[in-house]
């Protein structure tokens, strides 16, 4: 047989290939279903454009040596072959690359795991935080099991592919293996039951603390000795450190009901051994299980939660501190002149006349942010002390002290239109601040829900090496009414320790 005759036979087989592997492209494409994804690069226009625009080349190639290079001599004609059979086997090998094979590269991701023919896939955004989706390969192809299984926690995005390894298909529900020797192995049968449990567990979580509630949420894994799985995955909820609890301790509520619907108690205790809670300067670990095993009681939980919160909040969780805070000391830091036409919303004047004033610089979405400056007299350029007091936060600055004209001093700043507000403490004659806490004075209402009515910081004084807080209610929302006073109170409450913590002394 002559070469030429073998080339041919060659290029007839290859293109027989090529048509044969876009029928199944195409077919598999037709196919599809939203777990079981070939190929995600294009949307579906783009996908059989390109399929006719190769097609088209290579017939094309196709149709030029078959019938053109038979009236061509001499060296052209072997030309014309050559660069015909190079970008058949060009086009070929680009097919079969973008078909048959996941190019994992910036765009499609990095192979984060792999076992038994699954993957787990991590896509970066520039964006938005990683993602995570199962692949398997089946044949030469690559299917999608699954698009997003978790964001920036690699450990839940594992959880879930091992899930799939023990014959745990998806995190909808658990599909039984076709696997005669699964079915009948004890141990792979409640790995896979566990799986699934943890799964929707971790599921309804997603679904309620970061969609309905609004609320941070993240992942720790912990090694877990009451499975058989072996590790466990720890909720950890954003509390915010707000001094009103109410209602993240109703979500938390509402959340672990929702959780012991769909994934009983009984049937996984160990998932309910631990959740963390998230606060600006400490993070703690909350065991709800006494409330919800044997006969679960709504009004127990919610009040273990918000002591356990309240005590958080309140915890002296800062390094040690000076007790020696100096006077007040005024010092030029250069003047800004646009203070001059800005009043501030509150001051402070010390004795010796120096006037400190927080200036609102700007506003947004209702909330005015400030800077702390101060001046010796009326008309002065005021000098800037702190261009960002409230840490970024946003509000309504209503007043601020210096207990008896030394560096130690207290402001107060509303947010939430004057339903909530933050008590910040500076040691520092206002150069820095920090955000303190006080305790809940757990006012009990008829159906069992406890709250904390003084939300309001009204003032803060010394008295006896003391330091005493006065928080009243919101004068918008507050109507707590105390009949043994007859009247709207006051929380009372008193520091041992310069500020850094408080204790609740009672009504006034």
């Amino acid at each position: 047989m002559k070469t030429s005759k073998k080339i041919y036979i060659i290029l007839s087989a290859l293109l027989a290939i090529l048509s044969f592997v876009t029928i199944v492209f195409i077919r598999l494409k037709l196919g599809e279903t939203h777990l079981r994804k070939l190929y995600e690069g294009y949307n579906s226009m783009g996908l059989y454009l390109i399929v006719i625009w190769q097609i088209v080349i290579v017939a094309g190639c196709a149709l030029f040596w078959i019938r053109g290079s038979k009236h061509i001599e001499g060296p052209l004609q072997y030309v014309g072959r050559g660069v015909s059979l190079v970008l058949s086997f060009v086009l070929i090998l680009f097919l079969a690359g973008r078909w048959l094979h996941l190019i994992f590269d910036y765009n499609y991701g990095h192979v984060a795991f792999e076992k038994d023919d699954l993957m787990l896939i991590r896509q970066t955004s520039k964006l938005e935080d990683d993602s995570y989706s199962i692949w398997s390969r089946d044949g030469l192809f690559y299917r999608r099991l699954e698009r997003i299984i978790g964001s920036s926690a690699d450990s839940v995005a594992e959880g879930i592919f091992y899930a799939y390894v023990n014959g745990f298909e998806d995190n909808l529900g658990a599909t039984p293996s076709d696997s005669a020797e699964d079915m009948t192995d004890e141990k792979s049968e409640q790995k896979r039951r566990e799986y699934e449990l943890l799964n929707k567990y971790i599921e309804i979580t997603e679904n309620t603390f970061p969609e309905k509630f609004q609320r941070g949420l993240y992942w720790e894994e912990k090694e877990c000795s009451e499975n058989a799985i072996g590790t466990v995955q720890v909720a950890l909820l954003e509390e915010g450190g707000m001094q009103d609890m109410t209602w993240f301790c109703e979500n938390f509520c509402d959340w672990l009901e929702e959780c012991l619907q769909e994934v009983p108690y009984d049937e996984a205790p160990w998932i309910y051994k631990a959740v963390g809670v998230i606060m600006p300067s400490v993070t703690g670990e909350f065991d709800p299980s006494p409330y919800i095993e044997g006969n679960y009681n709504r009004d127990a939980l919610y009040e273990g939660i918000y002591d356990f919160i309240d005590t958080m909040l309140t915890s002296e969780d800062y390094p040690e501190q000076n007790i020696n805070y100096g006077m007040l000391e005024f010092v030029d830091n250069g003047s800004n002149d646009y203070l001059k036409d800005i009043e501030p919303d509150c001051t402070y004047t010390s004795n010796d006349g120096v006037t400190y004033g927080m200036y609102p610089v700007d506003r947004a979405a209702g909330s005015s942010y400030y800077i702390l400056a101060a001046y010796k007299k009326a008309g002065d350029t005021p000098e800037v002390i702190n261009e960002d007091p409230f840490g970024g936060s946003g509000g309504q600055a209503t007043w601020i002290t210096f207990i008896d004209d030394t560096n130690l001093g207290f402001a107060c700043l509303t947010y939430n239109g004057g339903d909530n507000a933050y008590l910040y403490r500076t040691e520092d004659g206002g150069r820095s601040f920090t955000q303190i806490n006080y305790p809940s004075a757990k006012v009990k209402l008829a159906d069992g829900t406890i709250y904390n009515p003084f939300l309001i910081p009204e003032k803060v004084w010394a008295d006896n090496g003391n330091i005493y807080l006065l928080a009243g209610q919101s004068q918008w929302s507050g109507d707590y009414y105390s009949e043994e006073l007859g009247k709207h109170p006051s929380g009372l409450y008193v520091s041992h320790n310069k500020g850094l913590s408080f204790e609740y002394v009672g009504e006034k």
